[in-house]
């Protein structure tokens, strides 16, 4: 496959995304650039876009760096990943939730995770008395769309497994998640990058609570499957743990009429103690089938013939299985010489 028949095939939205971030990316660039030869010698000044990025301590000038911050990527090796994530996981999600949905959801989720992520380094600051967490801590970056984006392809596709390093790993989708978590604490470990730990831990709860409570599809809203909790998001043996955490809060945004109650009570919903009405585990059943069958559709339309060579052999691996046996609606030769005698 080429480059120019995989552009073609990328949808209207995807690309847009996908040209955003080059050219805010290019343009912090160059200003960065032309800020750094137009310095003194004896200076060094910071590799930060403040007009574009989001500088804590400068956002009440430029607050629009709560969306832009997102599509910009500060080097060119997170550049380039930013591009391959959004040309091939931009592509699946419009096609499965709409460039309505999609576009809504990215918004939400940068904007959102930028906000939490600011005001995180601004207590950071305020405990510390560091004046570096306001103007030399730059808030940018695809990372937590990214990990909302692997929220829903658990929505999505959670079972699919992912090949690398030519068929030799495997990893189900569903646990990618846990691979980009596991990063970040490294990250912020070993580099002390606080603000890629805070967007991908921050970008996939919001991820969760928008398509857990607010998002629509097919007529229903959220997804309130007990395959889709919380908990399902974090190891087995802190589930207990987070069951209670996620109760008192979500019993909390009830009471705050931040999001509606389920059919259910907010601690059987999560647990999953007592069976729902009938009226929603009906629609909630329909829905999941129809995201499983357009789901076996795509992938279906990639590979047609190879998955048709592949029953033909199953078939034919059984030559004693008769799909119609045309000896059970037609008499035998017995039956018919004893029908003949009797005639006679």
């Amino acid at each position: 496959m080429t480059i120019k028949s995989l552009v073609a095939n990328v949808p209207s939205l995807t690309k847009a995304l996908v040209s955003t971030v080059l050219c805010l990316s290019i343009a912090s660039y160059i200003y960065i650039y032309r800020l750094q030869s137009d310095a003194d010698p004896d200076t060094t000044p910071l590799s930060i876009s403040p007009f574009i990025g989001l500088l804590p301590g400068f956002v009440m000038y430029a607050p629009w760096t709560f969306l832009t911050a997102a599509f910009y990527e500060s080097n060119i090796i997170t550049l380039s990943i930013s591009v391959v994530v959004l040309l091939f996981c931009g592509k699946y999600l419009e096609r499965a939730w709409g460039s309505r949905e999609l576009l809504k959801f990215i918004l939400i989720t940068a904007v959102l995770s930028n906000v939490v992520t600011w005001f995180g380094i601004l207590l950071s600051y305020y405990i510390s008395g560091d004046d570096k967490f306001l103007y030399q801590v730059q808030i940018n970056g695809m990372s937590g769309v990214f990990s909302a984006f692997l929220v829903a392809f658990k929505h999505l596709i959670p079972e699919h497994r992912i090949a690398i390093m030519g068929g030799k790993v495997s990893i189900r989708v569903k646990n990618l998640l846990g691979v980009a978590t596991a990063v970040s604490i490294i990250s912020l470990i070993l580099f002390q990058a606080i603000v890629f730990y805070n967007l991908v831990n921050i970008g996939w709860v919001i991820g969760w609570v928008y398509i857990r409570f607010f998002k629509y599809q097919d007529g229903i809203q959220g997804d309130r499957s007990e395959t889709f909790a919380i908990q399902t998001f974090f190891p087995e043996f802190l589930h207990p743990v987070i069951t209670v955490i996620s109760n008192v809060v979500y019993g909390a945004l009830v009471k705050l009429n931040c999001c509606k109650p389920g059919p259910r009570t907010y601690h059987d919903l999560e647990i999953g103690n007592i069976a729902p009405v009938p009226g929603s585990a009906r629609a909630e059943a329909e829905r999941r089938r129809a995201l499983a069958l357009k789901a076996l559709d795509m992938r279906l339309s990639k590979g047609p013939t190879s998955n048709s060579a592949s029953a033909e052999p199953a078939l034919g691996s059984k030559p004693d299985a008769v799909l119609f046996d045309a000896d059970e609606n037609t008499p035998s030769s017995s039956t018919t010489t004893d029908d003949l005698d009797s005639k006679k």
